[in-house]
């Protein structure tokens, strides 16, 4: 009888510990589930923000592009008026003059800070910064060759913010 409670308790000792066991098995499958998703949600917050960044970044690029788009005609009228000015001045009229160009070279100035460059015009033809607007005779210049830029091209960082508008030799 001694024996039986023995090998009763045995058992159940054995079983208890198997239920620990299969108890600590189950626990470890789960902590690594739960540590695989900590991965992913990590790994996906870190998409998340490299995407937030990204767009950021494209709608900061959209909202300049748009103000200067439309500042730059205020900034060509100005350039006109400095240049005919320079044509056409009397005594009385040139400290305005003078006070038109510092206010030019200093919007100038600004363009450049602002990283703000003149699209080149100078050779041939290309349609991802001029635009064309006439072709024309010209014995001087090359077929697909600017003869004129009627008006400036600009670029952002490398991106046309508006097209150099140009004459073109046939």
């Amino acid at each position: 009888m001694i024996n039986d409670q023995e090998n009763n308790i045995n058992n159940e000792q054995d079983n208890i510990k198997t239920d620990n066991n299969v108890q600590v098995d189950n626990c470890k499958i789960e902590l690594d589930s739960i540590k695989n998703q900590l991965l992913r949600v990590n790994a996906d917050f870190d998409n998340f923000k490299k995407r937030v960044s990204k767009e950021r970044s494209e709608w900061e690029d959209l909202a300049r592009f748009a103000i200067i788009e439309d500042i730059l005609p205020i900034f060509d009228d100005l350039e006109r008026a400095v240049e005919l000015s320079k044509s056409n001045v009397d005594e009385k009229n040139k400290s305005w003059i003078d006070g038109f160009e510092i206010i030019y070279k200093n919007f100038k100035k600004t363009l450049d800070a602002l990283n703000i460059k003149e699209v080149d015009c100078s050779g041939d033809f290309n349609p991802e910064f001029h635009e064309a607007l006439m072709q024309v005779e010209s014995e001087s210049h090359k077929t697909g060759e600017i003869v004129l830029v009627l008006n400036k091209g600009y670029a952002l960082n490398g991106k046309v913010i508006r097209h150099a508008r140009v004459s073109v030799a046939k």
